[in-house]
């Protein structure tokens, strides 16, 4: 008799005590999380505005100045500034403005602020998507999630996008957006209404934050894909027949801002052939897709190989040939459920920025532009580092490669801020850089 009375209240303690352990666990990851970024970024508080690097204009403007007025208001949501439209982005300065004034400290901390709560998000996306399939185990789940995250919290593949005023663009759409994914996630789980509506909502702000987030249609189908729903289901496309009205209206706004700056598609302005345009497209995922994994020879500027009207060298031929290669030749890895998503996510989110499209660019290839879309690379190492992890026979070498190619990234992140502390500090990097790429062309030649 006592044993039935007991067992409801055994059950229940078993269940309190479950829960507990899992917020406390979740606290301590978030906790862990913000420490790691804070230890990478802190430099960043004391960066100055780079006063030669288009924070003269960006963040230093009439809209900034004029504060919280209805008529700065209207100006900032309906007005083109050199060729962008990014309202939620000016909104922020003219906030922060209002608050301190021109103080650099609570810009770059807001900045800060903001990557972080980025990471926490990709912590909580990679964590929900996982265990939605209920194909992992609890242990796979949370290790691919927190690795996914911390790879991201000290990669200096990103730090442009924290230690730069003018890209905080992509901090706040990548707010933003990943915050729609997760009420995409809650409507997945409970259709209901106000879930849609609040991912609609935040897919505004996320595109008033940068253009880039008008993938967010096409992502939310790789995120059916993941999931496993059903293609057939005439309400999955439904549901995302408004996104993609909404994308493409978003995208028309892009190339309007940027055609009133006489650039990009619908201007006049020279472009180069579409088959060029082909090129750059395979070098830039090149080197994006190798930078996320060997981050070596970063820097703020990588320039075109030639100008409009201009042969493209002959070695950035091998590019589209290779990367066709490389698919056909590994198609059976690429397709693999995991992988697929993975390389999706990476491509996706470097879509508008791959110069297919002609839009307004003067770099072939810019870090802050990989800000989310390195998030399926990093998901992936994460992922192959769980399998391998699941085998005894590889544990040990790989907990300490792992550990060791953190270590080293964190410190490159770390050291890597510093050089954004202001235009004389970041011009010498480049100038060096230079210097190095004209020395080692000599010794070659002399050779």
């Amino acid at each position: 008799m006592n044993k039935n009375i007991n067992a409801p209240l055994r059950s229940k303690t078993l269940s309190m005590l479950k829960g507990f352990i899992y917020t406390n666990k979740t606290i301590l990851t978030i906790i862990f999380l913000i420490f790691i970024s804070i230890l990478v970024y802190f430099p960043v508080i004391w960066h100055k505005f780079q006063m030669h690097w288009d924070d003269q204009w960006v963040v230093i403007n009439a809209y900034t100045e004029d504060g919280l007025t209805s008529d700065n208001l209207l100006a900032i949501l309906t007005e083109f500034y050199n060729g962008q439209y990014a309202p939620a982005n000016q909104l922020s300065y003219t906030l922060l403005y209002s608050a301190f004034g021109y103080n650099p400290f609570w810009f770059h901390l807001f900045g800060l602020v903001i990557h972080i709560s980025n990471v926490i998000l990709v912590y909580f996306f990679i964590k929900r998507l996982l265990n939605l399939t209920k194909s992992f185990k609890i242990t796979s789940v949370q290790r691919i999630a927190l690795l996914t995250a911390t790879i991201m919290a000290l990669h200096p593949f990103l730090v442009e996008s924290v230690a730069w005023l003018s890209a905080s663009k992509i901090l706040i759409y990548s707010f933003f957006y990943l915050s729609a994914i997760h009420f995409y996630l809650n409507y997945i789980t409970a259709p209901r209404i106000k879930h849609y509506l609040l991912m609609v909502v935040f897919f505004i702000l996320s595109f008033a934050g940068k253009e880039q987030a008008v993938t967010l249609p096409v992502c939310l189908l790789l995120i059916d894909y993941a999931l496993k729903r059903n293609f057939r289901d005439k309400r999955l496309w439904l549901e995302k027949l408004p996104l993609f009205v909404l994308a493409f209206f978003f995208g028309y706004i892009t190339l309007l801002s940027q055609s009133a700056d006489k650039a990009g598609l619908l201007s006049e302005a020279p472009h180069y052939p579409f088959y060029q345009n082909i090129i750059f497209a395979s070098y830039s995922v090149t080197e994006y897709l190798v930078k996320c994994l060997i981050p070596v020879k970063l820097s703020y500027l990588y320039v075109f190989p030639n100008a409009i009207g201009r042969e493209v060298p002959v070695r950035f031929w091998m590019y589209p040939v290779m990367l066709l290669i490389i698919c056909l030749s590994f198609w059976s890895f690429w397709k693999k459920h995991w992988v697929f998503f993975g390389i999706s996510f990476f491509i996706i989110h470097l879509g508008v920025c791959l110069h297919i499209i002609p839009i307004s660019r003067f770099a072939i290839v810019a870090d802050r532009y990989v800000y989310i879309a390195a998030v399926g690379i990093f998901f992936l190492m994460a992922y192959f580092i769980d399998r391998a992890l699941n085998h005894a026979k590889y544990k040990n070498l790989t907990i300490v490669l792992s550990f060791l190619y953190l270590l080293s990234i964190g410190t490159y992140a770390h050291q890597r801020s510093k050089v954004w502390h202001d235009s004389e500090l970041l011009k010498r990097e480049l100038k060096e850089l230079l210097k190095k790429r004209n020395e080692f062309q000599k010794h070659k030649v002399i050779k």
